[in-house]
């Protein structure tokens, strides 16, 4: 089961990157249009802003799941025993954010579904749906990362 998890939140940073790629390019394309050849693209700023919240909310299950995301720290136990309560319960409160925030998106997502992006002709939905799929995946990540306590690592090292 392990494998197929690891396989997953793998293809979800493969897109998380594919996605930043597509950003970059139209952003590259769009000062090159707009800039050197007085011609601009109407259509890419929409694009790049409804793939920033696609990466931002796709790219934080990953984060989660790897342990990867940023902590800070106001309380370091030196017990072990203390040091799992609190990762717990700060796990616990993550999930509990992340289900309203699905919750809420969900609804934010459905409302917009009759309203146009108005260069692209799409629907806003688009650009809320990742709001309670990330919010979701960021759940299961939490949920199936593993139980064992991670140790706070240097900033340069891989856990």
């Amino acid at each position: 089961m392990r494998r197929y998890l690891d396989n997953a939140f793998a293809t979800l940073g493969a897109m998380v990157v594919a996605i930043f790629t597509a950003i970059m390019v139209l952003i590259f394309i769009q000062v090159i249009n707009r800039f050197l050849l007085g011609l601009p693209l109407f259509w890419t700023e929409e694009v790049v802003r409804m793939l920033l919240v696609w990466l931002v909310l796709m790219g934080t299950p990953v984060v989660v799941y790897q342990y990867q995301e940023i902590k800070v720290e106001l309380f370091n136990f030196k017990n072990s025993n203390l040091e799992k309560f609190r990762q717990i319960i700060v796990s616990i409160l993550s999930i509990l954010f992340c289900a309203m925030l699905a919750y809420w998106g969900y609804l934010f997502m459905v409302r917009s579904l009759s309203t146009m992006q108005p260069s692209l002709g799409i629907s806003r939905t688009w650009l809320y749906a990742p709001i309670p799929l990330g919010s979701f995946l960021t759940i299961i990540a939490f949920l199936v990362r593993g139980k064992e306590v991670k140790e706070p690592s240097d900033p340069g090292k891989t856990i």
